[in-house]
């Protein structure tokens, strides 16, 4: 069978129509070549997106909006400031209370001891004070009585050397009366005391007459035991 060489189509007359296709010629539309080719091997590279700046918190609501920082109520700040300050008007009057009763108490005691002690420190110069030579053991003890043991040792030592030799020598009799007294100092256990003293002396050393001297002498009264006695003695 000989081949034939297909033959070229005719070629068109200008302005000559295209004859009609065929019913039932349908010319598939073009369709891309499918590559056949596997895809090259080795990791696959993806696209990445730069990262964008970091996104910004959203904007706070304005200070008007309801709920938008609110704090605490004003009556409730009100409140609490009220509370402050009855506390700190509270804890000042209890100080003060404190203080004035312990003060007053202070005091009462004080006035308690002016009241007290001038009258024992009257009893005790009146006894210090006086003496007779025909009893100076005697005067010694009673005297003793109304004092505190540390100052009745000092009183004990300086009567043995002074007044007992003297008194013996010169046949003297000493008689004190108190002719007024005052509280210079107070306190609810310790209370000085200034007396004026008048002391009379009948001794040898005048020809037996009485000789009167105005003596002012302090005497520092303590509390013991519930009594007020010398604790010591300071003449002028």
């Amino acid at each position: 069978m000989s081949s034939q060489s297909p033959r070229p189509p005719r070629r068109r007359i200008a302005g000559e129509r295209r004859p009609p296709r065929p019913e039932g010629d349908v010319r598939p539309e073009p369709t891309t070549p499918v590559s056949l080719d596997k895809e090259p091997s080795g990791p696959r590279e993806e696209s990445r997106t730069p990262p964008g700046p970091p996104a910004e918190p959203p904007p706070a609501p304005p200070s008007g909006a309801p709920g938008a920082g609110r704090g605490p109520g004003w009556p409730l700040v009100a409140a609490l400031g009220v509370l402050a300050l009855v506390l700190v008007v509270a804890a000042g009057v209890l100080g003060l209370f404190t203080w004035s009763w312990s003060d007053v108490r202070s005091q009462d005691a004080a006035d308690e001891a002016s009241r007290a002690a001038p009258a024992a420190a009257e009893r005790a110069s009146t006894a210090i004070l006086s003496y007779r030579y025909t009893s100076l053991d005697a005067d010694e003890k009673a005297a003793e009585r109304y004092m505190t043991p540390a100052y009745a040792k000092k009183y004990a030592d300086t009567f043995t050397r002074l007044v007992k030799p003297n008194a013996a020598k010169l046949r003297a009799k000493v008689e004190a009366e108190v002719k007024a007294s005052g509280v210079t100092h107070a306190d609810a256990d310790r209370v000085s005391v200034l007396l004026y003293v008048n002391q009379t002396t009948t001794s040898t050393a005048n020809s037996g007459e009485p000789q009167v001297a105005l003596n002012r002498v302090q005497l520092s009264m303590v509390k013991r035991g519930g009594t007020w006695l010398v604790d010591d003695v300071t003449s002028y």
